[in-house]
């Protein structure tokens, strides 16, 4: 998602594309057994929803972020919060990092209720000295995630592709 966006001075500010990272867009909580032997997807939750907003100022732009946070719990018979971290990087051109900010927030799940949606909002700003074209940069969105809840997105895409 890309736009131009308008500083005051009307000089032309490009903003960034705005994505969500595709093997980092959903996130599984596996709950393991007492005994090892046998384990349960406790959480899934995706990252659906994006929209975007750029401002330009004479410092930068600002790029606000929101998303929702799709998610299910297996059991639900007692109310459970669950905390997640996603992260938003800025990225150059060459795909170089140049931010990374990680996030958590917890879903709270009510007695009996299996689904919840929650909203996310982040602001990012990228500092420019001048009349910087963020046109070729990237704000990317995505949970945080181990090795194995990796391999297994990976799994899926595979899978779905």
């Amino acid at each position: 998602l890309g736009f131009g966006c308008a500083s005051s001075s009307n000089e032309m500010a490009y903003c960034p594309k705005v994505g969500v990272i595709s093997d980092l867009d959903r996130i599984t909580e596996i709950e393991v057994a007492a005994n090892q032997s046998k384990s349960n997807i406790l959480l899934f939750s995706k990252i659906q929803g994006l929209r975007t907003k750029c401002t330009a100022s004479a410092g930068g732009i600002t790029i606000s972020i929101v998303f929702d946070l799709f998610s299910k719990l297996s059991r639900y018979n007692k109310p459970t919060d669950i905390d997640l971290r996603y992260l938003i990087a800025a990225v150059d051109p060459n795909d170089q990092i140049l931010a990374k900010q990680v996030y958590k927030t917890t879903v709270s799940f009510m007695d009996g209720i299996q689904t919840t949606k929650n909203t996310q909002e982040v602001e990012v700003f990228m500092p420019s000295p001048g009349d910087v074209d963020f046109r070729n940069h990237k704000v990317l969105v995505g949970f945080e995630l181990t090795v194995s809840q990796l391999q297994s997105n990976r799994g899926i895409r595979k899978k779905t592709d």
